[in-house]
C-alpha cells in the first residue's frame, strides 16, 4: 500500500511539474509582442524635412505635412506600422533618361528612372517658365512592372508603348497608347539582365533590345510576349559591341546602329534566361577597355557578325555614349554623349576615327548628364533628356556650339538638385570624412 502511495504522488508531482511548465510558456507566449513592421506611406512625393533647430521633424505624406517631435528624445513618436526615418536622401521628382518622339500623334515620350514612371508630353510642352510642365498622362505604380527603367519607344500605327527595365524587373511592359497612372501592361517579355535600349522596326514585324552585360543585341517579334525566345542575337567578340546602350533600326537602309560605351566585358549570367543566350560551357573572358564606339550591322545580322561600319576614336569625342537617334531626312546620327555634356552629330555614312559635323555642348545649353536624344525633322528640332537636373531641352535641328536651347520642359521646379543615384544597392559611412558613400 505504501508503494502504491510513493508512486501516486510521484505521478502527481510530475502533473504539477508539467501544468506549472505549460502554465509558464503560455504566459510567456501571450507575453510575447506582434513582430514590428516598418512600413512608409504610400505617397508618390513622401518626403522628411527637419527645422534648422533639429528638435522637430516634418512628415509630408498623403495627408499633408504632419509635425513630429524629435524620435530621439521622444519615444511616443516610435510606433508600430509606421515609422518614418529620423532624415533620409532622396528625390522625389521624375528622373528623365530615355526619350521618342511621335510627331504624327504630337507627342513625346520619357522614361523616369526615379520615380520609375513614363512620362507623356505634348510635342509643343515646354518654354522659359521655371514652374513645372504638366505631363499630359503618367504610367506609374506597383502593377505597372515599371521599375528601373531605361529604353522607350513606342508604335504609333498600333498605339503603343514599350518600356524597357534595365535592372531588377528584367522585363519590357507594353501599354496602350493612352495608358495613365496605376495599371496593368497588355504584355510582358521578359529580357536579359540589363536591357536598355529599344527600337521598332514596323515593316519587318520585329524589335531590337541592347543588353549591356552580355554586350548583345537581340531581335524579338514585335509581339513577342512571356517567355518568348529572341529571334536572332548579335553578340561576339568580331561585333564590337562592348557594353551597348542605344539602339535604332534604320528601316530605310535595312541597318542597325548601336552606340558603345566601351566596357568590353562579359559577367557570368546568373539568370536562367541569361543562360540561354550562351553556349554551354561557353567561357567567360575577363574584360578590356575599349575606345567607346557605333557600330552598324545589317538588319538581318546574326551572331558574332561584324559590323558594316564602325565610328570609333579620338577624332569621334565619343564618351560615354548613351541614347542615340536617327534623322532620315538630312542623313544624321545624333548621339546623347553622357561623359562630357554634350550632343554629337554624324553623317549616317560616317566611318572611323572622324569628327562630328556638329557638337552641342557649353554652359549656355544647360546639358547636364544627357541621357537620350530625338531628333524632329518636320518641325526642325532636337530633343534631349537630361539625366542631371530634371529637365529635357529642345534645340533647333542644326545647333552647335555653346547655344541655349529653344524651351524646356522640367519634371521639378528650377534649381531643384538630383540625387545623383538611381539603383543604390548598399551604403557606407565615411568617419573620417563624415561622408555616406551610395554606389549606383
Amino acid at each position: 500500500m505504501a508503494s502504491v502511495n510513493r508512486a501516486w504522488r510521484s505521478s502527481l508531482l510530475r502533473l504539477i511539474v508539467f501544468l506549472g511548465a505549460v502554465a509558464v510558456g503560455l504566459f510567456a507566449f501571450s507575453a510575447r509582442r506582434a513582430p514590428v513592421i516598418l512600413t512608409y506611406p504610400p505617397s508618390p512625393v513622401a518626403r522628411l524635412t527637419l527645422d534648422p533647430a533639429g528638435d522637430t521633424c516634418t512628415w509630408w505624406g498623403d495627408s499633408g505635412p504632419e509635425v513630429l517631435a524629435d524620435p530621439q528624445n521622444d519615444s511616443s513618436t516610435i510606433t508600430e506600422g509606421q515609422l518614418p526615418p529620423v532624415r533620409y536622401v532622396i528625390d522625389p521628382y521624375p528622373t528623365f533618361n530615355g526619350i521618342v518622339l511621335d510627331t504624327r500623334g504630337n507627342r513625346v515620350l520619357m522614361s523616369d528612372e526615379n520615380r520609375k514612371s513614363v512620362l507623356t508630353y505634348e510635342r509643343s510642352a515646354g518654354g522659359n517658365s521655371s514652374a513645372v510642365t504638366s505631363p499630359m498622362w503618367q504610367i506609374i505604380g506597383p502593377q505597372t512592372e515599371v521599375g528601373f527603367i531605361a529604353g522607350v519607344e513606342v508604335d504609333p500605327e498600333r498605339r503603343e508603348i514599350y518600356a524597357v527595365n534595365n535592372d531588377v524587373e528584367d522585363r519590357i511592359a507594353v501599354f496602350d497608347y493612352d495608358a495613365n497612372g496605376n495599371l496593368k501592361p497588355k504584355r510582358h517579355l521578359y529580357v536579359p539582365h540589363q536591357s536598355w535600349g529599344i527600337a521598332l522596326n514596323g515593316s519587318r514585324g520585329e524589335m531590337v533590345i541592347s543588353v549591356q552585360q552580355l554586350s548583345m543585341l537581340a531581335i524579338y517579334r514585335r509581339d513577342a510576349n512571356g517567355m518568348d525566345a529572341p529571334l536572332r542575337i548579335i553578340k561576339g567578340s568580331h561585333t564590337n559591341l562592348a557594353d551597348p546602350h542605344g539602339v535604332r533600326w534604320d528601316a530605310g537602309h535595312h541597318e542597325i546602329i548601336a552606340a558603345s560605351h566601351g566596357n568590353s566585358t562579359e559577367i557570368a549570367p546568373y539568370t536562367a534566361y541569361d543562360a540561354q543566350t550562351s553556349a554551354p560551357g561557353e567561357n567567360i573572358l575577363g574584360g578590356q577597355f575599349v575606345l567607346p564606339s557605333i557600330n552598324v550591322f545589317d538588319e538581318t545580322a546574326s551572331g558574332d557578325a561584324k559590323p558594316v561600319r564602325t565610328i570609333q576614336g579620338p577624332n569621334t569625342k565619343l564618351n560615354w555614349p548613351m541614347g542615340i537617334d536617327l534623322d532620315a531626312v538630312h542623313d544624321e546620327i545624333a548621339v546623347a554623349n553622357n561623359g562630357d555634356n554634350s550632343v554629337l552629330v554624324f553623317r549616317r555614312t560616317a566611318q572611323g576615327n572622324v569628327a562630328p559635323v556638329r557638337v552641342i555642348r557649353g554652359a549656355k545649353t544647360g546639358l547636364s548628364s544627357p541621357m537620350g536624344v530625338a531628333i524632329d525633322p518636320e518641325h526642325n528640332e532636337l530633343w534631349v533628356a537630361n539625366y542631371g537636373d530634371h529637365t529635357a531641352l529642345v534645340f533647333a535641328r542644326d545647333a552647335a556650339g555653346d547655344i541655349a536651347p529653344r524651351r524646356i520642359i522640367r519634371n521639378a521646379p528650377a534649381g531643384t538638385p538630383t540625387g545623383g543615384f538611381g539603383n543604390p544597392y548598399a551604403v557606407a559611412y565615411d568617419s573620417k570624412r563624415d561622408q555616406l558613400l551610395v554606389p549606383n
